[in-house]
């Protein structure tokens, strides 16, 4: 019984240490370093530069956001802004490698490399960017983080948002896209050069193929819905 009752004050003075932490880290992020803030003025000037259309949430069809958070961050919902163990995993590759490698990276992660950092791919970059994301995480929505990510990366061929995307490669803004259409659009940020379909419609097949795994992974979809997503016709503006 001792025993227990140590293990439970431990547990307890472990949880009181972790909310003192998330609240300075809070006050930090919202007072000293108002990163949201930061975060929403970059993303207007990007969408400003390159004549982007925001969308707000529920203008983002349900397909392409559970395709998008499949495929990039399967834990989104509920991670704090990093995967630990995927950072984990790539920084353990960076110690092998003697150098930067990508990975590990969250939407939330993507987000901030995306406004608020720069090219330059090192070690201390990102760790800065792990920090950044945790901070973002605290004090801007999930819903908010989602639709900023997706209406401020790139999707190839000049495209920054999934608006001006859907039009540059169906000519239709996303409300009127079939799942086949919007599965293939979210597989194109990870690579928009290789998994262009006006470059490649295989290798932008093959991509949508790996966004339809994941999703069926993740158990949004069934294998079968997979299967008809994938004979749903893509019509390619350049057809």
């Amino acid at each position: 019984m001792s025993f227990i009752r140590w293990l439970i004050k431990i547990l307890l003075w472990l949880l009181c240490l972790v909310l003192v932490a998330v609240t300075g880290l809070h006050w930090y992020f919202t007072h000293s370093f108002r990163i949201a803030a930061m975060v929403r003025m970059s993303a207007m000037k990007k969408e400003s530069l390159y004549h982007s259309r925001r969308l707000k949430y529920n203008q983002i069809p349900a397909a392409f956001r559970e395709a998008i958070i499949s495929t990039e961050d399967r834990r989104f919902w509920w991670d704090p802004g990093i995967d630990p163990v995927g950072i984990g995993r790539s920084l353990i590759v960076d110690v092998e490698q003697d150098g930067y490698v990508e990975g590990g990276s969250t939407i939330t992660q993507q987000l901030v490399d995306n406004t608020l950092l720069d090219q330059h791919k090192t070690l201390s970059r990102k760790i800065r960017q792990a920090w950044d994301a945790i901070g973002l995480s605290l004090t801007m929505t999930k819903r908010e983080i989602l639709t900023t990510y997706t209406n401020v990366i790139y999707y190839g061929n000049g495209a920054y948002g999934l608006y001006n995307a859907s039009l540059t490669y169906f000519g239709r803004p996303p409300s009127q896209l079939n799942d086949g259409e919007l599965t293939m659009l979210a597989g194109i940020p990870n690579n928009p050069h290789g998994d262009d379909p006006f470059r490649s419609l295989s290798d932008a097949r093959a991509r949508q193929q790996v966004v339809l795994h994941n999703m069926v992974d993740q158990g949004v979809i069934t294998p079968f819905e997979a299967k008809e997503i994938l004979t749903e016709p893509l019509h390619l503006s350049s057809s």
